[in-house]
């Protein structure tokens, strides 16, 4: 398969990639076009869309899976979401965003007519699916696919400050990433009431969030325990006492319900905050107004977005659009578990990945949703 050669081989020339602007609605807007290495006719167009991340477009990761797209024999028209970039949560760009960039594909003139494909990741995947929930945006759709997205923003906070989340009775606790807990925390902290005045928090939140995206290294690490340490110089009292709670040393975390009341809380009070500022955080009122053909994927061990969230988005779901939930062993946000599968384990999450692979690809063969 041209994917997986190009995604196994990303060194080699399987691309050809060029940057380029369109117009967006708060201005110019920078993007990455990702096309096979040798001309070719119109072919199948992608939008993709970054998640909260300091790297934005050229996150590593989401290079190389757009090239190897690319390599497969479609366009991939990858925007740069200037305020996601910064970390600054503005669910409200999405749909304008999605829009503009379909016409700047159109406009390219290297894609086949007739609708693109739309692929989210993380806080993109939610986004993406509320964007294609939206009729104007709809029309231009062949299909979505959602990519480590999360359905329900009060579990989605409990999971970044306790690690536990939960599905039909069933229960998991796994070390989180903290990264996501620092990203919300940095927007919504002041927002909470009686937290109003908590700005030095609140900025010391966003520093730590800057600091492990730009510097690669795992948020939750031990590794990143000084850097923790490093920006709580200053913050005294319940400064002191709130900051430690999104960023606590790396060896606080157990799997027992110690720091569990205070935490789950905490994670309540910040979520009502976040959905009073933002209510296009929740894709409640969107998802059952989805028609467009969509794909669910997830990474059984995701730190940020637990994958039980994978679950929850299907359900909301119109019985017929989803064409395929997948959960794999093989990719997550951070953390992970595909080092220790073995041979056996790869060679079950390769085949299953492939199969999830045809899915998402096999969106932009149906016909234009209508």
């Amino acid at each position: 398969m041209a994917f997986l050669r190009a995604y196994l081989r990303p060194g080699g020339n399987v691309a050809r990639s060029r940057e380029t602007i369109f117009p967006g609605v708060e201005g110019d807007t920078p993007a990455t076009l990702h096309l096979p290495a040798r001309e070719r006719g119109p072919l199948p167009g992608w939008v993709i869309l970054h998640g909260l991340t300091r790297s934005g477009r050229s996150h590593p990761g989401l290079l190389r899976f757009c090239r190897a797209l690319a390599a497969s024999g479609h366009a991939v028209l990858v925007p740069e979401i200037v305020d996601w970039r910064e970390l600054r949560v503005r669910p409200a760009v999405a749909v304008p965003l999605i829009r503009a960039a379909i016409r700047a594909l159109d406009d390219l003139d290297v894609s086949e007519p007739g609708g693109v494909g739309l692929m989210g990741f993380s806080f993109g995947a939610t986004q993406g699916l509320i964007a294609a929930a939206d009729p104007e945006t709809e029309r231009h759709l062949r299909g979505v696919a959602a990519w480590g997205g999360y359905r329900d923003v009060h579990r989605l906070f409990h999971f970044g400050l306790t690690g536990r989340h939960e599905l039909d009775g069933e229960r998991w606790a796994v070390p989180p990433d903290p990264y996501g807990g620092w990203v919300m925390g940095a927007n919504y902290l002041t927002q909470v009431p009686g937290h109003e005045d908590r700005r030095a928090v609140a900025d010391a939140l966003r520093r730590l969030a800057v600091e492990a995206g730009d510097s690669a290294v795992y948020a939750g690490s031990p590794a990143f325990d000084p850097v923790k340490a490093k920006h709580a110089i200053g913050l005294a009292g319940e400064d002191r006492r709130v900051y430690d709670l999104f960023a606590p040393p790396s060896t606080a975390w157990t799997a027992d319900e110690d720091r569990s009341p205070e935490a789950r809380a905490f994670a309540g009070r910040l979520a009502d905050a976040a959905l009073a500022a933002e209510p296009l955080l929740d894709p409640g009122d969107a998802l059952p107004q989805l028609a467009a053909p969509t794909m669910i994927a997830h990474g059984r061990d995701d730190r940020l977005v637990p994958f039980s969230e994978a679950f929850r988005l299907e359900r909301d779901i119109p019985d017929g659009v989803v064409r395929q939930l997948a959960i794999t062993e093989l990719f997550e946000h951070s953390g992970g578990t595909s080092q220790g599968l073995g041979p056996v384990g790869l060679a079950r999450e390769g085949r299953r990945f492939l199969g999830m692979l045809r899915s998402i690809l096999a969106l932009t063969d149906l016909p234009a949703h209508v």
